[in-house]
């Protein structure tokens, strides 16, 4: 309550790269989880809610980083994509949710 989270995902990203390396095909899962507390318009069909977007090497137990969502602003597929981009990940095999497998972001 209260903790500003662009600062400390900011931080926390910033950290987890300077601690958290990666191997050669090292395998990351990539997920959103909805955050409970807030759901707005409960009753409606289009719910708005937060949900933290989060990079989780399996191998090593760690998350690398990790953003949010407010799905009425944004999407998951464009989180995704910028938070892969902004951690600099690469040589990683990346998990994804189904979502992710559309023609037009396999290029």
């Amino acid at each position: 309550m209260g903790v500003d989270f662009d600062t400390l995902a900011a931080t926390f990203n910033q950290w987890a790269q300077n601690y958290v390396y990666l191997e050669t095909s090292e395998w990351c899962g990539i997920d959103g989880k909805s955050i409970k507390g807030t759901v707005q318009d409960y009753k409606s069909e289009y719910q708005n809610f937060v949900s933290i977007v989060s990079v989780f090497a399996g191998k090593k137990g760690l998350v690398l980083g990790m953003d949010k969502l407010e799905n009425k602003k944004g999407s998951e597929i464009t989180t995704v994509q910028n938070l892969i981009a902004v951690l600099d990940i690469k040589g990683a095999v990346f998990s994804l949710d189904a979502l992710h497998c559309q023609k037009k972001l396999a290029s």
